[in-house]
């Protein structure tokens, strides 16, 4: 089994729901070949700045799986996509299909065999101290970060499960996307909290007000 791959400067989590807008000939027809196949999926991947083998863009080597739950199409070809985020699988090109541009030439589609990368799962009351820890620091993030009632709106739509926990609080940080692909590539949940909570930490030490005794 192989999944169509969409390139983008977005790293997306499991329970996430990602907005698309696609308008470019081969992700076009990624959308189609994934409707075509059952269940209608493909891979989201983070693309790297620099491309190489005559233009092909690489890669990061952990992407996402995506369902794709609504599709709409444009009188001009162009779809409006919303798709859902499933668990991260490993990204290995193996296939590609040239797309035809409407200029005459092609771009390639690239494909990845289906092989999933479980997150490792530890001990439940570790998961949940680390949570708890990780949770604690985002309230105070988002008091900084995100508007006044933020820490409301964090509580009022927390999932129960640790694992979109995590996701909740990964997606909603603001840091470059190589920072979320690094929280993404976490090995184990546990792992993926304390290092959503060291970047927040970081975030927090800059803003902190200076004391009397600093310079």
């Amino acid at each position: 089994m192989v999944l169509p791959l969409f390139p983008l400067d977005v790293v997306a989590f499991p329970g996430m729901t990602v907005p698309l807008y696609v308008f470019e000939a081969r992700y076009r027809r990624l959308v189609r070949w994934a409707l075509e196949h059952e269940p209608n999926r493909f891979v989201l991947v983070l693309g790297r700045p620099q491309g190489v083998d005559g233009g092909a863009t690489p890669l990061h080597g952990v992407g996402t799986v995506m369902d794709m739950v609504r599709v709409e199409e444009g009188d001009d070809g162009t779809f409006e996509v919303i798709a859902h985020a499933q668990e991260r699988v490993a990204v290995e090109p193996s296939e590609r299909e040239d797309v035809p541009e409407p200029d005459g030439s092609t771009r390639p589609l690239y494909f990845t065999p289906y092989t999933p990368l479980p997150l490792e799962r530890d001990d439940p009351n570790e998961e949940r101290i680390a949570a708890w820890d990780a949770l604690e620091a985002f309230r105070r993030y988002a008091a900084t970060v995100f508007a006044f009632d933020a820490e409301t709106q964090i509580d009022a739509n927390l999932p129960r499960d640790p694992l979109y926990q995590a996701s909740l609080v990964c997606a909603n940080l603001r840091v470059p996307s190589v920072s979320r692909q690094v929280l993404l590539e976490a090995p184990s949940l546990i792992a993926r909290f304390r290092l959503a909570q060291k970047l927040m930490d970081e975030r927090l030490a800059a803003h902190a007000p200076l004391t009397d005794d600093e310079p």
